[in-house]
C-alpha cells in the first residue's frame, strides 16, 4: 500500500530529520559519540537513539495504535561504548523504526488522522494531524542540537 495524503509528507519528513541526525553522527568515534558540550547536554549517540525511537513511538503507536517495546529512560541511558559498532546500531536502528512507521502510515484509515489520540508524555488527547506536527517539531528540535553538537565535536 502506498503513502498517501498527510501521510507521505509526514514520513518523508520524518525521514528527512532522522537522516540529518544519522549525518551528524557519521564518523564519529564511540568516544565521541559519548561527549556532551556540557554536563547536562545529551551525547550525539543519545539524541540519535532517543530521536528515532521518539519518531517510531509517536507515528506507530500513539497515531496508528500498535504497542511497542520502548523505555525512554533506556534511550537516555544509551552509550556508543556499549556497542563493536556504534553507528551501525543506529542506522540499523533507524531501519527498523522508518519500515515500522512506514507500515503503520500505509495502514491508518481516514478517521486516524482525525484522533484522538492519547498522547502520555502531554497527558492530553491529540488529532492525528496534530500529533504529527508536534512529534516532527520534536524531532526537529533534535536535529538541530545533533547538528551543533557535531559542530562542536569538530571544533574541538
Amino acid at each position: 500500500m502506498a503513502l498517501e495524503g498527510p501521510a507521505l509528507p509526514a514520513f518523508e519528513t520524518a525521514c528527512d530529520s532522522i537522516e540529518r541526525i544519522l549525518a551528524a553522527a557519521d564518523g564519529l568515534s564511540s568516544e565521541q559519540l559519548d561527549t556532551a558540550p556540557w554536563d547536562d547536554a545529551s551525547t550525539m549517540f543519545v539524541l540519535a537513539t532517543h530521536a528515532i525511537s521518539a519518531t517510531e513511538w509517536n507515528f506507530v503507536e500513539v497515531l496508528a495504535g500498535a504497542q511497542l517495546d520502548r523505555s525512554r529512560q533506556a534511550e537516555f541511558d544509551s552509550r556508543a561504548a556499549s556497542f563493536d559498532d556504534p553507528e551501525r546500531v543506529l542506522v540499523d536502528a533507524w531501519a527498523g523504526a522508518k519500515a515500522a512507521i512506514e507500515s503503520a502510515l500505509a495502514g491508518l484509515s481516514a478517521d486516524a488522522w482525525d484522533g484522538p489520540h492519547y498522547h502520555m508524555f502531554m497527558d492530553r488527547n491529540l488529532s492525528g494531524h496534530e500529533l504529527v506536527v508536534r512529534a516532527l517539531s520534536h524531532t526537529a528540535e533534535h536535529v538541530g542540537h545533533a547538528e551543533m553538537t557535531r559542530q562542536w565535536l569538530d571544533a574541538q
